[in-house]
Order: C-alpha cells, then structure tokens, then sequence
C-alpha cells in the first residue's frame, strides 16, 4: 500500500465504507455493543486469529505475524465499539432498535438526518479491519476494542492488565482529524446531580410548551470552544428570568441526551393564566433577537418557540422548580480556561448536558467537566459542590486521569515522518480537549508507547456528524506503513 492512485484510493475508499456500514446495520449504543462484538468475534475467528471476550463486553484478537516477521514487537490497534446516539427531535429514531441510516452523499459520509453518524470511533475501527484483511505485512497484532468509552472510559477501566502485557505500541484510531497524532488528552469529570421531585395539582388554566432547538450541538470537547448554544442553560435562564414577570408553574423540563455531548435541544411546559399569552410571546421575541445577536455567526439556527399545549393534571412544587433552575443556573457551561503553554488549545471546561427526570422520579442533572490541569479541576469541582448544597443536590462523580504524554513520542515522531513521506505535508503532534482511552490503558502497561490518530471526523456526538471520505485512503496507508516500519524492529 504505497504512495496512491486514484483507482487504488477509490478501492481502499470503498473497502473502508464497506466495513462502516456493516457496523451501522446493527445498533451499538454504550453498553449495548454486544450483538456487533459477536458478530466481529465470528468474523475475526473465521480468519483464524485467536478471539477471547472479558465480563464487561471487551474484545480482543491476536494475529500473527507477517511471515519472518514473528520478533517484531506486539503492537495493539485500539478503538472503542460504542457511539454516542444523538437523535433529531421527533425522528423516531430509536438506537436500541434502529440501524444508523448512513450513506455516502458527494463524497461525505453522513446519515439520513434522524440520528448522528458513529463515525466515532467505527470509522476508525472500520479502516483497520479493512487494512487487516488485505495482507499488509506486520508483526504480531493485538486488535482491541472496547464498549462504554462515552460514558467515562468505562470499558477501558476493566480491561485486564494481562491484554496489555508484552504491548510495545499502541495504536488508538480514536482521533478526530487526518494529519493529526494526538500524544495527550484531558481528564474526564462526570458529574451527577439528583433531587426527589415534589409535585403538587396544577393551579392555573393553561398549559404552553418553551422549545429552545436547532443548535448545532457537538462534542462537548472538539466544540466546546466554537460557540455553540447550550439549550439548557439557556432555557433555564430564560425560565429563570420568568420568575420575575410571570407567576408560572412549571410542569416538565428535558434538555440534552448525553452529558459529552452539547444540548441541541431543551422543552418545558408551564402553566399560567389565562392572559400569559401576549407576554410569553413577548419574551420569547427577545430572546430570539438576543440568540440572534449572541450566536448568528457561530450557531445561527437557534431558536426558541411557543406553543399552546393541554394543562397537565401535575406540576412541580416551587421548591423543586427552583432548585433546579438555580443549579442548572450556577453550574459553569462552556470554556474555563485556556492552555498557557499550547496558544488556541482549551484546558478546562464544562458542558451541562442532560436535564431531565429519571425513572426514580428525581430532578437529574448532568455535568461533564474536562481539564488538562489538575488545579482547574479542582476549582471546578469545588464550585459545583457548592452549588449543589446551595440547591440541596446530592452530587456523585466519575473520572478518569488525563494522558500526560509529550510531543517527544517516539511512535507520534516515527509516523509523521511516514505520513510526510505520503503527503508532503506535515503532521500535527499535540494534545486534544478530550478524554482517550490510552489515559486508561497507558497505566495498565506504562511501557507502552502510544498515539492516538484517526480520519476526518466533524461534528460528532451530533446528528450533523459526517465524514469526509477522501483522506480515508491515506489513512489506511499510514496505518499500514506504520505498521510495516515497526515490524522491522526487533529491539526497542
């Protein structure tokens, strides 16, 4: 697989997709990757590698070596299985059940518009089954893929250190731009807040329902700097301002679906007086010119609309309205803070990307903080406590470590010389604003060498996810170089 021609490009292209959709026929949400790892186990038996699955769903497979290649060091190829299952408001689309809809559309591979891509990470995992079934030389490769990565690593956590021992170098193809090796990402900070929700009968005789949509949404780390709305703290602002002209009840309250991924969608239903109409519509009027002069550049299709709905027979006591619209109001949303030594890189941040009420009947609301520093973390994480206590929110958090790696990686150095070598362009060795497996893994094996690249990916965690599908050709080839360049070395 050398330096390409279009007829070749074409082939690998198709081959890639081909994998792709093979993965979106069959639904793969977190922790519900089970039925797509059996498949692939099948699959990867009938080539004859040596397959074995763990408790939480893993999967691993070992192929030989590339004849006389048998000493070269063990190198793992990593992604994970999951994606995270963005929905248009009222598709139907249902990611327990349904397949994701994608197709290539003027050489961009998106779906139909009902739910996000999987690109993330399946096109990655895509170009090495693809790469692995055409022969290229290698040494001994471990293939490991992973379940629940969006929701805090957590496949990776339980992933035996055993699979990693004898692991030189490892792969992850879970990077988001061609031309891009990442030696360094930011930790992960899931934060959940929950209150019992108290209801009352409702009081006042109409009911209408406040939709803040059409935000662009995305991944709450690639874009979380790119001004992006956030519905939920933007309705719960405007509700907020409400309090003090209307005396409305509040009867229900959704926004987000994932809280890695930036809201693009958030509904409540009040119940006013009969006259609340006119001053509804009033307000909803500015705060769409204000949406308007905040974000038409960066987020220009958000809106909020109102419309009349049948009263609902409950709706929450005050108290419960306003904890929540107090927390959600307090909770940091967007850019904390930017790296001192990495000019344009975000080091801490914070995403508010779920609110709604569970099947417990508590007031849910989840946070999802990411930091480079460890200071930065802390700040943050003191600050939402007390935001917690101050709205009587108990507070439970998940995280895992950021990958303190450097740009002197060896691996990063070796395949930027290869994919100059492709290109003629060269390769951008940095950190990334977001969690990566290899934080986990690297400390399960801290001899390994690892990199985390991948093709071209925007807007993920969204339902505009799309990939463009011509650098996905000299993707593969850089995989395949790599992996032919390291099968040479039998001493590290």
């Amino acid at each position: 697989m050398g330096a390409g021609r279009p007829r070749e490009d074409r082939e690998i292209i198709d081959g890639v997709v081909k994998e792709f959709l093979a993965l979106c026929a069959v639904p793969h949400g977190s922790w519900r990757e089970g039925t797509l790892a059996d498949l692939l186990a099948g699959r990867f038996r009938d080539r004859g590698w040596s397959v074995s699955r763990d408790d939480a769903g893993n999967l691993r497979a070992d192929i030989p070596a590339s004849p006389g290649r048998e000493e070269a060091p063990l190198v793992a190829l990593q992604g994970h299985l999951d994606m995270v299952c963005a929905a248009a408001p009222g598709s139907g689309w249902d990611p327990l059940t349904d397949p994701v809809a994608a197709r290539v559309e003027d050489g961009v591979l998106r779906t139909d518009g009902r739910s996000s891509l999987g690109a993330d990470n399946n096109l990655g995992n895509a170009a090495v089954f693809y790469l692995l079934g055409q022969g290229a030389a290698h040494g001994p490769v471990r293939l490991l893929l992973t379940v629940a990565e969006e929701v805090g690593l957590q496949g990776a956590r339980r992933v035996d250190p055993d699979w990693l021992a004898g692991v030189w170098y490892l792969i992850n193809t879970d990077g988001f731009r061609l031309g891009q090796a990442v030696v360094s990402s930011a930790g992960g900070r899931r934060e959940t807040f929950r209150k019992q929700l108290h209801t009352v009968p409702r009081n006042k005789p109409m009911a209408f329902e406040l939709t803040l949509g059409g935000s662009l949404g995305g991944h709450s780390g690639y874009d979380i700097n790119k001004g992006r709305a956030n519905c939920n703290k933007l309705l719960t602002l405007l509700l907020g301002e409400l309090r003090d002209e209307l005396d409305y009840e509040l009867a229900w309250f959704q926004g987000g679906h994932a809280p890695n991924a930036i809201p693009l969608e958030a509904r409540a239903v009040i119940a006013a007086d009969r006259l609340a109409g006119p001053l509804l519509a009033q307000a909803a009027d500015r705060a769409n010119r204000k949406l308007q002069t905040i974000l038409g550049r960066t987020d220009p299709g958000v809106r909020l609309s109102l419309r009349e709905v049948p009263p609902p027979e409950r709706v929450w006591q005050r108290g419960s309205r306003d904890s929540m619209l107090d927390l959600v109001s307090l909770l940091n949303n967007g850019v904390f803070a930017m790296h001192d030594t990495m000019p344009g890189q975000v080091s801490a941040s914070s995403n508010v990307g779920r609110v709604w009420v569970n099947e417990r009947h508590e007031i849910e609301v989840n946070c999802f903080v990411r930091c480079a520093i460890g200071f930065s973390e802390e700040i943050l994480g003191f600050q939402h406590a007390r935001a917690a206590r101050l709205t009587g929110f108990h507070a439970t958090v998940d995280s895992y470590p950021g990958w303190a790696g450097d740009t002197s990686n060896p691996l990063a150095r070796r395949m930027a010389a290869i994919y100059r070598t492709l290109t003629g362009q060269d390769m951008d060795i940095t950190a990334v604003h977001i969690g990566l497996e290899t934080s986990v893994l690297g400390a399960k094996n801290p001899d390994m060498v690892m990199v985390s690249t991948g093709p071209d990916i925007l807007n993920p965690h969204s339902t505009d996810e799309h990939a463009p599908v011509a650098g996905l050709a000299t993707y593969v080839r850089l995989l395949a170089a790599t992996l032919e360049e390291l099968s040479k070395e039998t001493d590290r």
